[in-house]
């Protein structure tokens, strides 16, 4: 029987360009650095001093929401905005499968605590839903006990995902396929504008499904995958262009430009890389930066 490739950084770190070698062995040791780190945090107070190298506060105050019929969340502190803050190791094309499509970190988990009853007082027709982990479990999260959780339409939406410009945009196989056979999730996910191909979703929407039409949808072909374009050749961990993320969002606006909402409220659940493009789109100026957590109305 053949022996299972396990990808870890030490492996990569003899199969990469001569020169991230010590990147990859920095990398492994980093990711156990944070990990300890995240075990003091659970015995930390809020206003513990070492929380100050986090740099993350966890109230969210809303930005212009009272008289406007979009609101746009940022996700919540997940794991790589946890990880990037905690070690200070900035390097985005130093590939690890651990931080691809990374959960809410438990700080973020809190932030939507603090955010959910603002959220709970905000009628809602429909909220659109990036297919991202951290998104999706920022919507669960704001809308477990929502006094008409049950009448808003929830829509996982492919094009507000986030720019494929790092590991951590990259979809990871199997996430939505768990997500869905979950009989606990609090709310109810449509998914009638993802393909039939589900776990092809990403590569369906950046039209390079020809490049991985041979993959199965499991992490042991994602990872070879990834492997071979991004490690082995030590390029950039890139997928998407700018320019293609900017039609996706100016096909998302028009769209939501021609819904009626009855005066109810759009919800729409995202990245900060996204935000900022619906923001330039729109025209709308801001004056305050897209934190985790973040919670901002406009008019569309």
């Amino acid at each position: 029987m053949q022996q299972k490739i396990v990808f870890d950084t030490t492996s990569l770190s003899q199969i990469c360009p001569e020169e991230q070698r010590e990147s990859y062995k920095l990398l492994g040791q980093k990711l156990q650095e944070a990990k300890d780190f995240e075990d003091k945090l659970h015995h930390m107070n809020d206003e513990d001093h070492e929380w100050e190298k986090l740099q993350i506060e966890l109230d969210c105050t809303p930005h212009n929401i009272k008289n406007s019929n979009h609101i746009i969340v940022r996700h919540a502190l997940a794991w790589h905005n946890y990880f990037k803050r905690a070690t200070e190791f900035k390097d985005r094309n130093i590939y690890s499968y651990d931080l691809m499509d990374p959960p809410l970190h438990y700080l973020g988990r809190k932030q939507c605590e603090k955010m959910r009853p603002e959220i709970n007082l905000m009628e809602f027709d429909k909220v659109y839903i990036s297919p991202l982990l951290r998104t999706i479990q920022t919507a669960q999260l704001l809308f477990q006990d929502h006094p008409q959780k049950d009448k808003i339409q929830f829509i996982l939406c492919p094009h507000i995902s986030e720019k494929i410009s790092s590991q951590y945009s990259i979809y990871k196989w199997g996430n939505l396929t768990n997500l869905l056979k979950d009989n606990n999730n609090p709310i109810k996910f449509d998914i009638s504008e993802l393909p039939q191909e589900l776990e092809l979703w990403q590569f369906i929407q950046i039209g390079k499904q020809d490049k991985v039409q041979n993959l199965k949808p499991c992490k042991e072909d994602q990872e070879q995958y990834l492997v071979n374009k991004f490690v082995k050749k030590g390029k950039n961990i890139r997928l998407e262009k700018s320019k293609h993320a900017e039609k996706r969002v100016k096909i998302f606006l028009e769209k939501l430009k021609s819904n009626q909402n009855n005066g109810k409220k759009t919800g729409i659940v995202s990245h900060s890389q996204i935000i900022k493009i619906i923001l330039a789109q729109t025209n709308k100026g801001v004056d305050t930066k897209i934190k985790n957590g973040t919670v901002l109305g406009i008019n569309i």
